[in-house]
C-alpha cells in the first residue's frame, strides 16, 4: 500500500505514525526523489532479500513521475510513503539515508540529476543525512561544471503554465505578467554527495578521476568543442 504525507510540516497520519512506531528498532527509512529505472531495481532486489525498510518518494513536480515510482515499490511489497516536493525538509528527520538516480556523473564526483534533486541533497547534509547515487559507469562524464547551470536546459513552460491560463492573462492584463522557467536539471556539487554504487561496487565521489582514467582514453578527458556546448 502506498501513504500519503501532502504537507511540508504538521502532523503525519495515524498510520504512517503508527507504522514508523513499529518499525523504528527493525526498519531504515529511505527517501528518493521521482522516478529512477535503477533505483527501483537496486530497491526491489534489497527487499526481495528479505532486508526490511521503508521507502519515502518525493512525486517529483511537474512531471510527478514519482507517483509511478512509488506504485512500482508497493507492487514489490515496499513499505512506500508519497510526499510532495515541499514536505522534503520536514520529513528528511527521520530518513536514515537518501538513494537517487542521476543522468549524469561529472569528471569531479559531481551529478547533472533531475531538478529537485539538489535541494533534497541539501536538506539531507543538514541533517546529516548520506545521499547514496545509484549509477551505471556508462553515465560517467569527463566533463567539469563551470557553475551551477554548467549543463543544465529549459523544458517547456507548459508543464507549469499551461497555454490557456497564458491566453487569459494576456487578455486581462493585456501584457505577459510571468517569466516561467522550467528547468530539467540540477548539479549537485560532489560534496553532497556521499556514496555511489555502481555495477562494479561502490567508490567515493574522490575516486571518480580514478574511474575516468580507466574507462577512458586521456585524450577523451578534452571533449572538443564542449566549451561552445555549455
Amino acid at each position: 500500500a502506498i501513504n500519503t504525507h501532502g504537507g511540508a510540516c504538521g502532523g503525519n497520519n495515524n498510520n504512517n505514525n503508527n507504522n514508523n512506531n513499529n518499525n523504528k528498532n527493525d526498519s531504515e527509512v529511505i527517501m528518493t526523489y521521482g522516478a529512477s529505472v535503477t533505483v527501483e531495481a537496486f530497491l526491489s532486489e534489497v527487499a526481495r532479500k528479505g532486508r526490511n525498510f521503508q521507502v519515502i518518494v518525493a512525486e517529483g513536480a511537474p512531471t510527478l513521475r514519482g507517483r509511478h515510482m512509488a506504485a512500482c515499490l508497493a507492487k514489490a511489497g515496499i513499505d512506500t510513503t508519497l510526499i510532495s516536493d515541499s514536505a522534503v525538509f520536514a520529513m528528511m528527520g527521520r530518513v536514515n539515508k537518501v538513494i537517487i538516480g542521476t543522468h549524469g556523473v561529472l569528471a569531479n564526483g559531481g551529478l547533472v540529476a533531475p531538478a529537485g534533486i539538489h535541494t533534497m541533497a541539501q536538506a539531507a547534509k543538514f541533517h546529516s543525512v548520506p545521499v547514496v547515487v545509484c549509477a551505471g559507469l556508462y553515465k560517467l562524464a569527463p566533463l567539469y561544471p563551470r557553475h551551477q547551470d554548467s549543463f543544465n536546459e529549459l523544458s517547456s513552460p507548459s508543464e507549469l503554465l499551461n497555454f490557456e491560463e497564458v491566453d487569459r492573462i494576456l487578455q486581462s492584463n493585456g501584457e505577459a505578467c510571468a517569466d516561467v522557467q522550467n528547468p530539467c536539471f540540477d548539479y549537485v556539487p560532489p560534496e553532497l554527495v556521499s556514496l555511489f554504487v555502481t555495477h562494479l561496487g561502490a567508490h567515493n565521489p574522490s575516486y571518480i578521476y580514478r574511474l575516468l582514467a580507466e574507462y577512458y582514453y586521456p585524450e577523451d578527458h578534452c571533449i572538443s568543442g564542449a566549451s561552445s556546448l555549455f
